[in-house]
């Protein structure tokens, strides 16, 4: 009777916590208008995106007069005396010779990767899995997601917190049967201090719920996290990024993670991190908006607590690898829209309870996500 009690008491403070996050970020949109007068972040070195904490934990800020620019102006072009204005097709324009020492007149300079206020961003992504074959088993994933910014406890220092629901819907063979709905719903937690010039610590925590939603609370609870540093080894040119991911999979507990991000010029960016590499070269660009082409490589899956049938919990872990070709357009501010295609590999379904793994198919993938 305790036990059940306990179980009670925990389901009802977790569930609590986690619709009071909600609500409370959830209510931005109403308040737009309060949170525009807020702190301006003019440099936020982290843009957190995803679920799963091997998602992007991190884009390094740019410079300030890059993450500003639009376009630099042509060799033909006479700068006006004064600052030009958005209807002159200019946000801002700096001297050529700053862009990293090249001279580069006419080149055209990076959107911001980030706003300057409290919110940051809406996200929506959804990606299709096909099952293969009869034995193997398909996926639709639906994420979503808000991010918002305050400082911890100043600008240069901020917090990212990031509350999401996501869905899996499965579609698999009989025997084992899968269950034909999964959720995730999480508060992430990221601290970015920037601790000097060059050293920037990434620190997150996320409290989350795992499981289909028909069994205790506390058999679906987990914390996830990480803990990184980032050096700025050539300041805009040259990142070294090492640390560790807590990911408290049945399959995985830790992960190493860390690599190099090297942008040897405007329109290469190469991202050789362990386990999200991305190599990205850019094809187009203009005031406002810049066009990328890609190829990356992503660790997917994760672990679910469900109940297999009569209120018995058993948890089933989900794993593959994925290799991606995508197409991404980004605007000011963060905002943009991609699709992506993909071969999926070494996929496996796994249980706690003893219940035969799956082996699935290799097979493909289609993805497609908006952010605001």
């Amino acid at each position: 009777m305790r036990t059940e009690q306990r179980e009670l008491l925990f389901d009802s403070i977790t569930r609590r916590f986690f619709v009071t996050m909600l609500a409370t970020v959830l209510a931005i949109p109403c308040i737009a208008q309060d949170i525009d007068s807020g702190p301006s972040f003019e440099h936020v070195p982290l843009m957190y995106r995803g679920p799963d904490p091997t998602a992007n934990y991190f884009l390094p800020h740019a410079n300030g007069f890059e993450s500003r620019l639009a376009r630099l102006p042509s060799p033909s072009e006479v700068l006006p005396e004064t600052q030009p204005g958005a209807s002159d097709g200019f946000i801002e324009y700096s001297e050529p010779q700053e862009f990293w020492g090249e001279e580069m007149p006419g080149t055209i300079g990076h959107v911001s990767d980030h706003k300057d206020g409290f919110f940051q961003k809406i996200a929506f992504t959804g990606t299709y899995i096909d099952r293969g074959s009869l034995s193997s088993f398909g996926l639709i994933e639906l994420d979503s997601s808000l991010s918002v910014v305050v400082p911890a406890p100043t600008r240069e220092w901020p917090m990212l917190i990031t509350p999401a629901f996501n869905v899996r819907y499965l579609d698999g063979p009989v025997a084992p049967m899968l269950p034909p709905r999964l959720y995730e719903t999480y508060v992430d937690f990221v601290w970015v201090p920037r601790v000097s010039e060059r050293w920037t610590a990434i620190i997150g925590v996320a409290p989350s719920l795992y499981s289909d939603f028909e069994i205790s609370t506390s058999d679906a609870f987990r914390l996830t996290g990480k803990a990184l540093a980032r050096y700025d080894w050539v300041p805009d040119q040259v990142q070294v990024v090492f640390g560790v991911l807590y990911l408290n999979r049945n399959d995985v507990r830790l992960l190493p993670a860390g690599g190099v991000i090297w942008n040897p010029s405007l329109d290469r960016r190469y991202e050789m991190i362990f386990p999200r590499p991305k190599l990205a070269h850019r094809i187009d660009a203009g005031p406002g908006y810049e066009d990328w082409l890609y190829v990356g490589g992503e660790f997917g899956g994760n672990s679910w607590a469900y109940d297999s049938g009569g209120g018995i919990v058993d948890t089933v872990t989900l794993r593959d690898y994925r290799l991606l070709l995508g197409l991404e357009r980004k605007l000011n501010g963060g905002a943009g829209y991609r699709i992506e295609i993909g071969y999926v590999f070494s996929r496996t379904a796994e249980f706690v309870s003893g219940i035969p793994d799956i082996a699935a198919d290799d097979t493909a993938l289609v993805r497609g996500g908006v952010i605001y």
